[in-house]
């Protein structure tokens, strides 16, 4: 990424910190809030500071995207092709269809779900992370999941259910787990049902049980 991409990427995330430009709180905000919009840019810098390989191949990074804090977080592996081209979250087929599939179930990302990626960054042609880059992007993971304070988790494809749980997608979708003591939910990663659309049905039977499970909270 260009300086001229990442003074881009930070205008359009509403960053000002960085150039020369304090920030000026916001009239009737909440001290929490205001805390999460402070920690939410804190992440956000971290970004476009990163040493990280990926950092120099990718266009726009994407740290996550929807309400904060969220009952539900989404996690997918990385950013989509038109994600990563034109820095629009949750663009192209793959946001389309992950947006239709939680709408399904009754879920918005601006109002109760957060939608996070395992690397903040795409690797070059969609390639697999590798273990550093795995580890590097639940670095940042973690952090946002202490700001987003999710009551569920949402684990879309086999990359991001193997970085977290170690073990293979068949057994994810069919038994309960949980990660840092959040209850874990997985499914097909959107970019795989788009290729695979036979297994729709079964990423709407995981949906169905996040679905119960919710009605029960």
């Amino acid at each position: 990424m260009t300086i001229f991409q990442k003074l881009f990427w930070m205008q359009q995330m509403g960053i000002r910190v960085l150039c020369g430009e304090k920030p000026r709180a916001l009239s009737g905000a909440s001290t929490h809030q205001m805390s999460s919009k402070g920690s939410e840019e804190a992440l956000a810098k971290k970004l476009i500071s990163s040493k990280s390989a990926l950092s120099a191949t990718a266009t726009h990074p994407m740290g996550g995207v929807g309400a904060i804090p969220a009952k539900v977080m989404c996690l997918l592996e990385m950013p989509s092709a038109n994600e990563d081209r034109t820095g629009v979250p949750l663009s192209g087929p793959e946001g389309e269809l992950l947006k239709k599939m939680l709408s399904a179930i009754g879920l918005e990302t601006n109002v109760q779900t957060h939608v996070a990626y395992l690397s903040p960054w795409r690797a070059p042609g969609a390639r697999v992370l590798t273990a550093v880059e795995t580890q590097e992007g639940l670095a940042l993971l973690k952090e946002r999941l202490a700001l987003v304070h999710p009551e569920v988790l949402v684990l879309f494809g086999l990359p991001v259910v193997q970085a977290l749980l170690g073990i293979p997608l068949g057994q994810a979708r069919t038994k309960s787990h949980v990660y840092q003591e959040i209850p874990v939910f997985a499914t097909f990663a959107p970019s795989f049902l788009i290729k695979n659309p036979n297994y729709k049905k079964g990423a709407w039977e995981d949906l169905k049980k996040l679905q119960a499970w919710l009605e029960e909270k």
